[in-house]
């Protein structure tokens, strides 16, 4: 009888450790995502006086979050705990800006660091850079240019993006494209400044 219940006991308890197993090993795995460019190419170093300094991209805090973030409704937010930014929003959008700026007007120097007296300081505030329950990618905010005579000049942002397909790569792509496509929109305003 002993035996029985010893054995009977050493067989839930195997039961149960495999139940416990079973349930972590289901857990959703982590997936991180980073802001892609289509623009390619190399500089070649050359002698220039033109400088834009990205001084700063302050990004609205319910966005300063490593999840990615999706609105469900029109007054719902939600932060992804398992799709995640690889880095954080504000260093993705820095480091876009400065690589892509840098291929899209050869003849300034780009950088997030102050390096000499800027032709151009960029601030930029982001206000809206997620995902909308209506299935477009949504990035918001402005722009604020001041020019080495201190003249400043402010510009909205608000881009609508499709997503190709549902899910967080869809997302990702989509709100890269916008990203790019309002780096392009910037960068043709200095070159007519």
């Amino acid at each position: 009888m002993v035996k029985l219940i010893r054995t009977l006991k050493v067989t839930i308890l195997v039961t149960l450790l495999g139940a416990i197993i079973g349930c972590s090993s289901n857990a959703p795995s982590k997936s991180y995502f980073q802001l892609t460019s289509n623009l390619t190419g190399s500089r070649m170093t050359q002698t220039t006086d033109h400088f834009i300094w990205i001084e700063s991209i302050e990004v609205a805090s319910f966005l300063n979050k490593p999840g990615i973030v999706l609105q469900t409704q029109d007054i719902k937010y939600v932060t992804a705990t398992n799709h995640l930014w690889a880095s954080t929003l504000s260093q993705q959008l820095a480091d876009r800006l400065s690589q892509d700026l840098t291929q899209i007007l050869p003849n300034y120097l780009v950088s997030t660091k102050s390096i000499t007296t800027p032709t151009f300081t960029v601030k930029l505030f982001i206000d809206g850079f997620h995902g909308g329950y209506n299935g477009d990618a949504i990035i918001k905010g402005r722009w604020v240019v001041t020019d080495k005579k201190g003249k400043i000049v402010t510009k909205a942002i608000e881009r609508h993006v499709p997503l190709a397909t549902n899910g967080y790569d869809a997302l990702v792509k989509a709100l890269s494209e916008g990203w790019q496509n309002e780096e392009l929109d910037f960068a043709n305003s200095i070159k007519h400044y």
